[in-house]
């Protein structure tokens, strides 16, 4: 049963968290260049302390509801969806390293990374001295927000309307939660958003729909800090 701390809980997941977002890339856009990176690393720190207080505050009232952590999909249990699932991160990991490899003497690839990563520039880490703490925003993300959506949000949505609506509902949330991106990153992130969802299904595990999330996160930012300048920003 659904209870007002759970309306709550997704009411910051689905609003306060975009809204945070939003007025972050807003503040990045309207900073001098020579402000933005002490800026970014500052916004960065208030990301993942928002988050992971969230997930924090969201894990206390489901255990003291005597909720399993089952139904919020942090098991882990060997199956043949779960195998599929690490065959399919071997495969993308693969061709992540040939396009790490590629990038540094294909000009129009390194054009195409700037473009595609143009709308959030600001927000990506731009030299090797930034990436550790990007790396740990990254897995932040990877983490709490598939932990809040893809398992509270879901799990929530689950009790308003049919399981399948509830599966495309939370994507979208998850696309629209990312509009500070513009039109083409509600699109995409919504279309991750459905994929991280399918590999939950899949393998019956939030921990591999995290890793990957946190796997492309993190891929972005490299391949941030290797295609645009070292300076401000």
């Amino acid at each position: 049963m659904l209870t007002p701390a759970d309306h709550l809980l997704v009411a910051i997941i689905v609003l306060g968290l975009p809204l945070r977002a939003w007025a972050s890339m807003r503040a990045l856009r309207a900073a001098p260049a020579e402000l933005v990176p002490a800026l970014r690393r500052r916004l960065w720190w208030r990301a993942i302390a928002m988050q992971w207080s969230l997930t924090v505050v969201v894990l206390v009232v489901w255990l003291r509801h005597y909720r399993s952590l089952v139904t919020l999909g942090l098991a882990l249990e060997p199956s043949a969806g779960l195998a599929g699932v690490l065959v399919g991160l071997a495969t993308i990991v693969s061709l992540v390293v040939r396009q790490r490899g590629l990038l540094a003497s294909d000009e129009t690839l390194r054009a195409r990374v700037r473009e595609r990563l143009g709308p959030v520039e600001r927000l990506m880490p731009h030299t090797a001295a930034e990436y550790p703490l990007f790396a740990v925003l990254a897995c932040t993300a990877g983490l709490c927000e598939e932990f809040l959506f893809r398992g509270f949000t879901l799990w929530y949505l689950a009790h308003v309307v049919p399981f399948p609506a509830a599966c495309v509902l939370q994507a979208v949330l998850f696309g629209i939660a990312h509009f500070y991106q513009g039109v083409r990153g509600i699109v995409l992130t919504g279309l991750a958003g459905a994929f991280f969802t399918g590999v939950l299904l899949v393998s019956g595990s939030l921990w591999p729909a995290m890793i990957i999330h946190a796997l492309m996160d993190l891929h972005a930012g490299d391949l941030a800090r290797r295609v645009f300048p070292p300076g401000p920003g």
